[in-house]
């Protein structure tokens, strides 16, 4: 289990810290692009506090997800914050699985796979994380 940590724990810190960076580059420069997000919403209404609240306040939320991104990908580089990160992690991709990409589907199975198949594999992998952090023995053996 140590070489899956190992693993996951660096993909996804590349994948948090670059996701990061991404917010605050399309928050500048193509914050129109965020509106789709609402458009594939699972929860009734929240596609409409999308469009009400958050596209309105889309240059400072992106800021704010962006630096929530980074400190996620830094916390999983940590030896003593990784189990915070990977927490905060699953429920940002819960959001995002319940929120949708915003690509137009046809049907619950295209929807699923165009919108929410890859949060949900995403939540899986970072789920061990988790639920035990870093053993110990885990921890001093990253090190040496």
């Amino acid at each position: 289990m140590s070489r899956y940590r190992q693993v996951v724990r660096f993909l996804f810190a590349v994948i948090f810290i670059g996701g990061g960076i991404a917010h605050f580059v399309m928050g500048r420069t193509m914050p129109d692009g965020y509106a789709v997000f609402g458009d594939t919403a699972l929860i009734p209404g929240l596609g409409a506090v999308w469009d009400s609240f958050v596209m309105p306040n889309i240059g400072w939320l992106t800021i704010l997800t962006g630096i929530f991104e980074i400190a996620c990908g830094l916390g999983l580089l940590s030896r003593q914050f990784v189990r915070i990160a990977a927490t905060l992690i699953i429920g940002f991709l819960i959001f995002i699985t319940i929120l949708g990409y915003g690509f137009p589907a046809e049907g619950f199975i295209s929807d699923l796979i165009s919108n929410r198949l890859i949060t949900i594999v995403m939540v899986l992998l970072v789920l061990p994380l988790a639920l035990t952090g870093m053993p110990k023995n885990e921890a001093t053996a990253d090190r040496q």
